[in-house]
């Protein structure tokens, strides 16, 4: 009844080899360095942290130490950048590489800003909101008045939307100017 016939087992041999994790991430490496994608993705990063960083025309940068919501819309502009960068580079290597460089940037020109972007509990904030299929996200600008201590002021949800939109394309028309190799 219960004994040991288990002459309906099958064996299954090796099914797939395996596969070593750091030998892809090497030939990975490799592939992305030898066709300047690596160094296409770190001056994207550094692109879109010049363009947080400058002081002229459209720019966040401008009095942010003064001003709470100056450094609330930069904070904004970092976590666009991060998200355009996740959504369009081309893999893991690439994205890691351009954030690298624009968190780099920020740190080594603006100490204070990264300072201030790195604590921020308003990033995890807009990590919460949910995500469109293009990768936008939906109720920016609900946390951006929030975040600005005005929460339910419509006009300052209409701010922070038009912004994310504004950076958004700004960050995505970067971007779009790299062209990365297959």
């Amino acid at each position: 009844m219960y004994g040991n016939d288990d002459s309906d087992m099958k064996i299954a041999g090796n099914l797939a080899p395996e596969i070593d994790e750091s030998e892809a991430a090497a030939r990975l490496y490799h592939h992305e360095k030898e066709n300047g994608n690596l160094a296409k993705a770190q001056e994207a990063g550094g692109a879109l942290a010049s363009v947080l960083l400058r002081t002229d025309g459209f720019s966040c940068f401008q009095n942010w130490e003064e001003d709470f919501a100056a450094r609330n819309r930069s904070i904004l502009f970092a976590f666009v950048a991060d998200q355009a960068i996740d959504t369009f580079l081309p893999n893991h290597l690439t994205r890691q590489f351009a954030e690298s460089r624009f968190y780099d940037e920020l740190r080594n020109n603006a100490p204070a800003l990264y300072e201030s972007i790195s604590r921020s509990a308003a990033y995890s904030m807009y990590l919460l909101c949910k995500r469109s299929g293009d990768g936008r996200r939906i109720g920016i600008g609900k946390v951006y008045a929030k975040v600005l201590r005005h929460p339910d002021d419509a006009a300052l949800e209409r701010e922070g939307e038009l912004l994310y939109e504004s950076f958004y394309n700004i960050c995505i028309e970067h971007l779009r100017r790299v062209e990365f190799a297959a």
